[in-house]
């Protein structure tokens, strides 16, 4: 009886002292984490200063351009002789002109003749010309 209760005994203090020894260990690695999660925070802060101070560089970027413009718009108007006033005075641009569909396919394609219908005409026309057209696109194109 005497050796079992030496191994229990032995058994009880060899748990014990693996138990209690963490205590350290914890604190290193919550020193670790709260390193880990300084720095990330840290990489965020800076990501939204650069943010900041590029949507910054961008709106001074913006009024020098504005300014330049309106330099421009007011030496034009200055150079050019205004009548009562530069406020009011708009430059009209052209519209480009719009092409209408084409309805009707004679002339489409530069021919004074019909176009061809279909690809069998096509082919008949490529064959009666002499070769003019290369491919069948092109017969239908009216190349």
């Amino acid at each position: 009886m005497k050796k079992v209760s030496i191994a229990m005994l032995a058994a009880g203090i060899v748990f014990l002292a693996s138990c209690g020894g963490g205590a350290d260990a914890d604190k290193a690695k919550a020193a670790a984490d709260s390193a880990r999660v300084a720095d990330s925070l840290a990489a965020i802060a800076a990501k939204e200063q650069a943010t900041l101070d590029s949507i910054a560089a961008a709106s001074a970027e913006q009024a020098r351009l504005d300014s330049i413009a309106a330099a421009e718009a007011s030496a034009s108007a200055a150079k050019g002789g205004s009548r009562g006033g530069s406020k009011g005075t708009t430059t009209k641009k052209e519209e480009p002109k719009k092409e209408e569909p084409i309805t009707n396919m004679k002339g489409a394609a530069g021919k004074t003749g019909d176009a061809p219908k279909s690809m069998k005409d096509a082919a008949t026309d490529t064959k009666s010309s002499g070769g003019g057209a290369k491919s069948m696109k092109d017969a239908m194109k009216g190349k």
